[in-house]
């Protein structure tokens, strides 16, 4: 049998607060009582707890304590109670972070829906983040640790292999690969969201780091068939930019190129300083395949979670649509931009803009 609930009221001195209590006592929930936030702090440190009945008051921030909860690691849901006449919060109770708002008078009923909702909402993302979680070991380390075995294999330390057999291995550490780096992006896009995203900048040249990542894909251009052409500016100013995350940037939108270009086709890739659509100086990379393209109808999703323009017909599966869904989180995070230019039939050219701050 489940536990019971555990509830914090916070007061604030609102009627719709001491409703909620009202109603709640005789009830089946454990609850916890807190005359304002300073008080409902101390409590949030010393219990844990499923739900926050928060009582909002006109003159007070609609959920002050949000942060506090946050840095706690206690993540309890929260409803916002508003004294009647308050329809207007409604909006900024949401942005704060209440996933919902009533007014009083509410009845029994009203509140108990809204409290298992809520805390069924919490239960998902609990869920979810298990989930993440086992993703991240369960998954990427043994795989990590087949790529290991695999390139032992394929390298010939542990004996001869023909040159077939070396192609059938090659093209499993690529499919491993693929799939630690949709692990990899699935985990930063639920870090970006979770606001738990670490950026460590460094001095970058644009161009030189788009060359480095290029030399990992000289032997798949090289079995693909596929022509490469540069256009890599040198002395660009450098940016201060995450280098890790840049070079996955890069490399995802490479691995997408490579993958919807057919054998014969080419892939063109440009840095070079110029002016973005706003007149500001910027670095702008440019990365251009012969591919089939995209359709006009998934243009304004493709940089979605989960989205996967559905006429390409390269090689591979394509993906999961995590990739460029990362690319965009980045880059926007350095108030950058990154679009696509496509045609049926006629490739895809992506093109990230970085501003050069104004010294």
């Amino acid at each position: 049998m489940m536990g019971r609930k555990h509830l914090l009221i916070v007061f604030n001195n609102t009627v719709a607060a001491q409703l909620a209590h009202q109603l709640l006592e005789p009830g089946d929930y454990t609850l916890h009582l807190a005359d304002n936030c300073i008080a409902a702090r101390n409590i949030i440190q010393q219990q844990q707890l499923d739900g926050i009945l928060l009582g909002s008051p006109p003159h007070d921030h609609c959920l002050p304590p949000l942060d506090h909860l946050k840095e706690s690691g206690n993540d309890p849901a929260v409803i916002a109670l508003l004294d009647a006449n308050e329809q207007e919060r409604y909006l900024a109770c949401h942005k704060e972070g209440a996933l919902d708002c009533l007014m009083a008078p509410f009845n029994v009923e009203q509140l108990t829906k809204s409290i298992e909702r809520c805390l069924a909402i919490k239960s998902l993302e609990r869920e979810k983040r298990d989930f993440i979680s086992m993703l991240s070991h369960d998954l990427k380390n043994p795989l990590t640790a087949a790529i290991g075995s695999i390139d032992l294999v394929r390298e010939k330390r542990l004996g001869q292999i023909n040159r077939e057999q070396a192609g059938y291995l090659a093209s499993a550490i690529e499919s491993c690969n693929e799939v630690v780096a949709m692990i990899d992006n699935l985990l930063d896009i639920h870090r970006f969201e979770a606001g738990k995203v670490s950026f460590h900048n460094s001095s970058v040249n644009l161009s030189e780091l788009t060359q480095k990542v290029l030399s990992g894909f000289s032997g798949m251009l090289k079995h693909d068939q596929i022509q490469l052409q540069t256009e890599l500016e040198e002395g660009i100013p450098l940016l201060q930019l995450d280098y890790h995350k840049f070079s996955r940037v890069i490399a995802n939108l490479l691995t997408n190129a490579v993958k919807f270009t057919p054998s014969g086709g080419k892939i063109s890739v440009r840095c070079y300083c110029g002016v973005s659509v706003d007149s500001q100086v910027a670095i702008i990379l440019s990365i251009k395949d012969t591919g089939n393209g995209i359709a006009t109808v998934d243009l304004p999703i493709i940089f979605d979670r989960f989205m996967q323009a559905r006429n390409h017909s390269g090689r591979g599966s394509g993906g999961c649509g995590l990739g460029l869904a990362f690319c965009k989180m980045v880059i926007e995070a350095y108030q950058g931009t990154i679009s696509v230019y496509s045609k049926e039939g006629a490739g895809s050219e992506f093109i990230i803009t970085i501003p050069i701050p104004e010294t």
